[in-house]
């Protein structure tokens, strides 16, 4: 039988209070730890939550609302959640997704449920009817985005944070909630989704002292990565396909690249709206190509997925001059049909906020 030598023992178990300590993640973000706490007392005090998701569901909403629909449960908490759209089969395999309503509009007129936006800029990024709620509702807004437009009766918005995701681990560590494994997942996979990676601008030292947090709890990335990016259907690679051989590039340097997709080639590829998640990025990977767009035809409008470089014209800018709104290198907008007509309008778009950047001397 082996020697085992005390003082080893004891000077390991000092060296791992020690890690303990020094790897605790701290907050660099601006928020205040009063504002987190806040946000944390109210949840606890409400019995019951209804959790509302954005239009076109992403990770981070996702990861958002699964994590706090988990906690909830935890604290006996009755909980709805709603949103606009449908789970994109690849997050099928968070938690509570089963229990997800599609709702396209609702009534906000019950004063004994405490109403949370999760990861949503405005009031007209998910379930309609909130505009006209009465001034007794109480709207609980937590996001990132830095256009939020404050549309809360308490707002925690940073958009220093990477995701929402990783703005809830912060008000949940306000709180003193207990972070389980399945919670841990859910985060994970927000911020897995809205930092690409861990390579997009917004992944900070925070953000990484958050994610090892998360790994340390249990969170498996191989797992996690075989469920977001393992799981395309044939007819969503069709899809892409179709996307990716239509791409034109155009700028004095070749900067822009752009692709379309109509409702023909959903009907011919037997593809479907999510399968067009991370499709943008890809037009990112071309040489040379400092802005990427993707126009997606749908019924009554246009949407257009807008993705830039730190040294282009934000993503942002160009989504707010057509109604829209979002990240800095990641936005969006809801155009008027035809699609033609579209294309025209995002081009002289890009064009004329790229002059005006360039111009500028940035």
């Amino acid at each position: 039988m082996a020697k085992i030598n005390c003082k080893t023992k004891d000077k390991e178990k000092t060296i791992e209070k020690t890690i303990e300590k020094t790897t605790e993640p701290r907050s660099d973000l601006p928020v205040s730890a009063k504002l987190l706490a806040e946000v944390a007392r109210t949840l606890e005090n409400a019995s019951a939550w209804s959790l509302f998701s954005h239009m076109k569901l992403d990770g981070d909403a996702l990861g958002t609302a699964t994590a706090l629909f988990e906690a909830g449960v935890l604290q006996g908490k009755t909980i709805r959640w709603i949103g606009p759209d449908p789970v994109p089969p690849s997050y099928r395999f968070l938690p509570h997704v089963e229990e997800y309503v599609t709702q396209k509009e609702y009534r906000f007129d019950e004063k004994d449920r405490l109403y949370v936006f999760l990861d949503s800029a405005n009031e007209d990024r998910g379930t309609r009817g909130l505009r006209d709620r009465s001034p007794s509702t109480f709207i609980l807004n937590i996001d990132h985005h830095e256009d939020n437009s404050r549309f809360g009766t308490l707002n925690c918005v940073e958009p220093k944070a990477s995701s929402t995701s990783e703005l809830l681990w912060h008000v949940m560590k306000a709180g003193g909630w207990t972070i389980t494994p399945h919670i841990a997942e859910c985060l994970y996979t927000g911020i897995v989704a809205d930092t690409g990676n861990f390579v997009f601008s917004n992944t900070t030292s925070t953000t990484h002292q958050v994610t090892a947090d998360l790994l340390r709890r249990g969170v498996d990335p191989a797992r996690i990565d075989a469920f977001l990016r393992q799981t395309r259907s044939l007819e969503g690679m069709h899809l892409w396909g179709v996307a990716l051989g239509r791409i034109c590039r155009w700028g004095e340097k070749n900067q822009f690249a752009m692709s379309w997709l109509t409702q023909e080639d959903f009907r011919l590829t037997k593809a479907n709206a999510s399968d067009t998640e991370m499709l943008v990025s890809q037009l990112l990977l071309i040489r040379d190509v400092r802005f990427a767009v993707l126009l997606t035809e749908e019924e009554r409008e246009v949407k257009a997925s807008f993705r830039s470089r730190a040294e282009s014209v934000a993503a942002s800018t160009v989504a707010r001059a057509l109604g829209g709104g979002g990240h800095p290198r990641a936005s969006g907008a809801q155009l008027p049909p035809p699609l033609d007509q579209a294309i025209r309008s995002v081009r002289e778009t890009v064009e004329a906020a790229y002059a005006e950047w360039a111009s500028s001397g940035r």
